[in-house]
């Protein structure tokens, strides 16, 4: 794999807020940058290779990508050129935007792969110690299957066994150069990490949600079910994920909270961010400051997804800032709105409890034999929690289909969800006039190859062996 390997280690740890490395970084670099392997010599240090992997997880990079391909967004005249290409879906393999997920996920696994091969070298001598060696192995192995699992749901089509997936990376060898294996193949290694790492995170301490615990695990699981289209797993996954966690956010106040960082009780699982960190400003994707100190709008809010929200519900106070008024300069994206002295800097919410719910939902929707009853009773939970209004009952498969998409599509905007949503469920892309401004007259995605991101070229170049997704 193309990855620099100088930063394999401690980049972006300090986002974490949780140590200083600086000490270590100095001791144990080589002149060229690497880190040797008496890093491992010490539980401390290997728990810092850790966390760095945390925070080399580009998720950033996508919910930025996927809002732009999507329809969660409006083109604003203040834009230079920002995400043009991905949003007109001219996209070529030479994006940054798909760049920055590609090699960010590599990089993040490339850490747990360090701790997992220099496991055995990892002192532990107490039980407290050997106890948080085991925690750190099953962490590694859960962020190397989610790591792969944002990788082949964004680079590969949707889920077909025999179609091309993405290389599963388990070495340190920077010089390898590995082929694509199967969709299938992928999805066995990421359950194959899921399954061993679910009883070593027995031990991560209540209330810690910025690191993987087993109910986070257990929502991750219950997505690659439904990705594989294994309904009755993704049901038995997402119910098990809510014996750790099933309080929804369901006042304007703890909705408001959970998007300030300031409450996390209806959150498994987050991305820990603070200002200069990889992930850490995901509100100035959209716009670049505070109107009142100069901000810059790049992408305005779908105005179609705003007219969705009932005028009560919690979310649009939250979500969105201003009204959608021509000339729209006054209409944000205010999700991630940061502190004072740091605007769009937050914490990136990975799983929490409305994914379960929702899970549930599109899962007792779509077996083969619906269960609407259950379908929708987990639908009208969540949005009963919102303050949505009244639910409107499912009249049939497809009915509920859509009604949980539409739902989905305003409980998770901008949270890089959306197009990997309509893609699951093969529905395609489509943008309303008011969302369109002079890029692309086309208002629907209709060629499939662009559901499938491009490898990046730096990486075919790089690795002859990789196969380039039909289209580019």
């Amino acid at each position: 794999m193309k990855i620099n390997k100088i930063k394999f280690f401690f980049v972006g740890i300090a986002s974490l807020g949780l140590v200083s490395c600086t000490d270590i970084v100095d001791d144990q670099l080589d002149p060229d940058g690497v880190i040797e392997e008496n890093v491992f010599k010490t539980l401390k240090n290997s728990e810092l290779v850790l966390l760095g992997s945390y925070s080399r997880m580009p998720l950033g990079a996508n919910l930025y990508a996927q809002s732009l391909v999507s329809d969660e967004l409006k083109y604003n005249q203040q834009n230079n050129g920002q995400g043009k290409e991905v949003h007109s879906w001219t996209f070529t393999a030479q994006q940054d935007e798909f760049a920055g997920i590609w090699y960010g996920a590599y990089g993040s696994i490339s850490n747990a792969n360090k701790l997992l091969l220099n496991f055995d070298k990892i002192p532990a001598t107490t039980p407290a110690d050997v106890a948080l060696k085991d925690q750190l192995k099953g962490e590694a192995l859960a962020l190397r299957a989610f790591n792969h699992f944002l990788l082949v749901r964004l680079f590969s089509p949707k889920y077909q066994p025999s179609a091309l997936g993405i290389p599963y990376v388990k070495t340190d060898d920077i010089y390898e150069r590995p082929s694509r294996p199967t969709m299938q193949e992928t999805y066995t290694q990421i359950i194959n990490d899921c399954n061993a790492a679910y009883p070593l995170l027995a031990n991560v301490p209540a209330g810690v949600k910025n690191r993987f615990n087993q109910g986070a695990l257990r929502a991750m699981q219950a997505y690659v079910a439904l990705e594989m289209n294994d309904f009755d797993q993704a049901i038995t996954y997402a119910n098990q994920a809510l014996t750790f966690n099933s309080t929804l956010a369901n006042t304007l106040a703890t909705v408001q909270a959970t998007w300030t960082d300031a409450n996390t009780t209806e959150l498994l699982f987050f991305q820990t961010n603070i200002a200069g960190s990889a992930s850490a400003a995901p509100g100035t994707y959209f716009t670049t400051n505070l109107l009142t100190s100069g901000g810059i709008i790049y992408w305005n809010p779908s105005v179609t997804l705003y007219n969705k929200f009932a005028t009560a519900d919690f979310r649009r106070a939250r979500y969105f800032s201003g009204t959608p008024t021509s000339p729209y300069n006054t209409f944000i994206v205010n999700k991630y709105p940061g502190s004072t002295g740091n605007y769009g800097v937050n914490n990136i919410k990975v799983f929490r409890v409305a994914d379960l719910y929702m899970i549930l939902a599109e899962a007792n929707a779509r077996k083969s034999t619906p269960n609407l009853t259950a379908a929708f009773t987990a639908y009208s939970t969540l949005r009963t929690a919102r303050n949505a209004g009244a639910s409107v009952a499912f009249t049939d498969q497809n009915d509920a289909v859509t009604k949980i998409l539409d739902e989905r599509s305003k409980e998770f905007a901008w949270e890089g969800s959306r197009f990997l949503d309509l893609k699951r469920n093969g529905r395609l892309i489509t943008r309303q006039g008011v969302d369109i401004y002079i890029l692309n007259p086309v208002a629907t995605l209709s060629d499939l190859n662009r559901y499938t991101f491009p490898i990046p070229t730096s990486e075919t170049q790089a690795n002859p062996n990789i196969q380039q997704n039909p289209g580019y």
